[in-house]
């Protein structure tokens, strides 16, 4: 009887080493498969493979090289989770017969980036032109224009280190296909998307895009890069924290308004809280009846506001006013103008109109070139206008200021100017 128990203790460990090296080695094979799909953009190299009978995979020590951009990439872990041992070992089979897993996570920790690396160095390249999302959110940042990484160092960063965990579940059933992307940019800001997507029957309908959106829900949260952009910006423009904050979101507005889009006075209101508060923002909308709408593309902005359902809330309260009125032919008419002349105390410069929208000097006889733009004008009296610019009469200009209630015009006589600036 002891003999029997000794040799079933023997064949128990002699079938779960016999198991576990057929897992790893399968582990192995799958590792090295990715590794040589990427070979064509990517060098990969890794420190070892750690495997689990509950069915999942551990690849640590993962180094990235893209002889392309001559960049390195290190990462501390990629880990891959099926529901099961059964699903992981048949993966490669199912993603080869066109099949979703009911399940998978997949898990990225520690991918970092140094900021003198060239990837991240790259967009500190003047020859690349900010985009208007840059240009907008460095508004009052003195000469900065965009966020790379000479911006991020004065912020106090050296690297920019990413955790990143995506994660779905598939019902056959009813074809629908509930994912989970979560972001976390250490020290930084965590990006979470979630949703639902309809229409899903197998793998070939999320490479074809036939898949339907369905309820998706972004969230933000700011760790610690709204307060270190905010210092780094007051500092910029030689101002106090709250004085950048004031002026970033007076020229935010006149941005808006210069391309014809004028919001709510509530979606103004949370963007300065959220600047203020360094706190989190959450929008949930539900596109499942975007897809094949022809008739979307002349829905107004509020139609189509209300039409997905969307909700904003900032720090967790629901922001209420997030209308938004768009002057199409004036956005039309900003978005395509390639140059603009901007008198300076110096000389006459011409850059592209994404890079120099802000307040900048310009001499009163000059003003007669800004019809319809904003403008900030002091008077030789010491009186301060500021608004949309009418100089059809070459004496006196009106200055159009929007006010709750309506427009409200001044008239100010050419020759009483001392200071105008120009928004754009």
């Amino acid at each position: 009887m002891k003999k029997i128990v000794i040799a079933l203790f023997i064949l128990s460990i002699a079938t779960f080493a016999i198991i576990k090296t057929i897992l790893w080695y399968f582990s192995q094979e799958l590792v090295e498969h990715q590794v040589i799909q990427a070979k064509p953009f990517a060098q990969i190299s890794y420190k070892e493979i750690k495997t689990s009978f509950t069915g999942s995979i551990t690849v640590t020590g993962v180094k990235v090289f893209i002889p392309l951009i001559d960049e390195k990439i290190n990462i501390e872990s990629i880990k891959l989770i099926a529901p099961d041992l059964k699903t992981l070992l048949t993966l490669d089979y199912q993603f080869q017969n066109n099949k979703l897993p009911s399940a998978l996570t997949f898990i990225v920790s520690g991918a970092s980036l140094n900021l003198d690396s060239n990837l991240i160095k790259m967009l500190d390249n003047p020859d690349i032109e900010p985009t208007p999302i840059e240009a907008l959110s460095t508004l009052a940042c003195g000469d900065t224009y965009r966020i790379g990484s000479k911006a991020l160092s004065k912020m106090g960063y050296d690297t920019l280190t990413n955790d990143i965990i995506i994660n779905y579940n598939y019902s056959s059933r009813n074809n629908t296909l509930n994912y989970d992307i979560r972001n976390n940019i250490r020290d930084m800001t965590r990006v979470n998307l979630s949703g639902a997507l309809h229409d899903v029957t197998n793998l070939n309908s999320l490479k074809t895009k036939k898949a339907r959106f369905g309820k998706v829900t972004l969230e933000i949260i700011d760790d610690s890069y709204i307060s270190q952009k905010n210092k780094f910006c007051a500092n910029q423009g030689k101002r106090t924290v709250s004085e950048y904050i004031d002026e970033h979101n007076l020229q935010v507005k006149e941005y808006l308004l210069s391309y014809g889009i004028r919001p709510e006075d509530g979606l103004l209101n949370a963007y300065r809280t959220l600047l203020e508060t360094s706190g989190s923002i959450i929008i949930k909308a539900d596109l499942i009846k975007l897809t094949g709408t022809e008739e979307l593309m002349y829905f107004e902005p509020n139609d189509i506001i209300q039409f997905i359902q969307m909700k904003l809330f900032v720090n967790g309260e629901r922001i209420n006013e997030i209308s938004i009125d768009i002057d199409k032919d004036k956005l039309i008419e900003t978005a395509t103008n390639e140059e603009v002349e901007i008198e300076t105390p110096d000389e006459i410069k011409k850059k592209r109109a994404i890079i120099i929208k802000k307040y900048r000097l310009v001499s009163a006889a000059n003003l007669q070139n800004f019809n319809g733009f904003r403008v900030k004008i002091e008077t030789k009296a010491g009186k301060h206008f500021s608004g949309t610019i009418n100089t059809t009469n070459p004496r006196i200009y009106e200055v159009i200021s929007r006010m709750r209630s309506g427009n409200i015009s001044y008239f100010v006589p050419v020759n009483t100017i001392r200071k105008a600036e120009v928004f754009n």
